[in-house]
């Protein structure tokens, strides 16, 4: 298939780095040069043609801007949708219908389950899982534009891409806003951070192995799997003076308590967790 790319950031240049060994990138298009020259260099365009080629010669399009600018983006190219043009934007949040509806146009989102922190090229991931909803004929050709083993496609509900979306910044953004917490945590140690980055980095990898090899629930260890009262309230002194900490301690706390204990035990601690 002939592909085309509006917006040249790191979502969008790497899917079409995987992409181009089984499909021709017709060519890429951003209102920043110095992203375009990038993106045009990495997949080594020789020949790009202006916009409105662009979208006249591509059979697909991939509108890889930020959030906000994929309605202005979409806007700008609609005159130049004369043929047959399957469009889909990468956004985890916003549905395929943001994308008004043409004649020769069908419309998808696909959500690339995955870190995009900067442009990694080749890439190291083995595989990305891809969450897609739009018009049934658009579904179909990401079924085969994405058909390589690199991509695994989930269909979904478009009601349900929130859901999905918090998904993804619970399982990555909060794991790094954890990190953060754990940072300052240490500060109060005053030990070189570079041992201690250490050793946290080593136990939650060990903690990711294990729920890989033994499921989450038989993966936790410590005071609250053991229901040890006394720790968790010497815990909640300790962080007294830091009520940020404070407030995460008890939400994940909480969340962990609600999971693995019963009766008695868990009324217990939810009480002391609640104050």
């Amino acid at each position: 298939m002939k592909i085309g790319l509006i917006g040249c950031g790191k979502v969008g240049t790497t899917l079409c780095y995987l992409l181009k060994r089984d499909h021709r990138i017709v060519g890429v298009y951003d209102i920043n040069k110095i992203n375009e020259r990038r993106t045009k260099k990495l997949l080594n365009i020789s020949r790009n043609p202006d916009l409105e080629t662009l979208c006249r010669e591509s059979t697909v399009l991939f509108i890889a801007t930020p959030d906000d600018e994929i309605v202005r983006a979409f806007q700008t190219i609609r005159p130049y949708l004369t043929g047959t043009t399957y469009i889909y934007h990468f956004s985890g949040l916003l549905p395929s219908t943001v994308f008004k509806k043409t004649r020769s146009s069908y419309r998808g989102s696909v959500h690339p389950f995955a870190s995009f922190p900067f442009i990694i090229i080749p890439p190291q991931r083995r595989q990305y899982p891809l969450f897609i909803e739009g018009d049934e004929p658009a579904l179909r050709t990401a079924a085969v534009l994405f058909r390589s083993v690199r991509f695994s496609i989930t269909r979904i509900r478009r009601n349900r891409k929130r859901l999905y979306h918090l998904l993804g910044v619970f399982a990555s953004n909060f794991l790094t806003g954890l990190l953060y917490a754990v940072r300052r945590l240490s500060r109060k140690l005053h030990v070189n951070e570079e041992v201690l980055d250490g050793a946290v980095l080593a136990i939650m990898r060990e903690t990711l192995d294990n729920v890989n090899r033994y499921g989450l629930n038989n993966s936790l260890s410590g005071p609250l799997q053991r229901g040890d009262t006394g720790t968790v309230k010497e815990h909640l002194h300790a962080l007294k003076n830091t009520p940020e900490l404070l407030s995460l301690y008890r939400v994940m706390s909480l969340t962990i308590t609600a999971s693995v204990k019963k009766g008695k035990e868990r009324r217990v601690l939810e009480k002391m967790l609640k104050k």
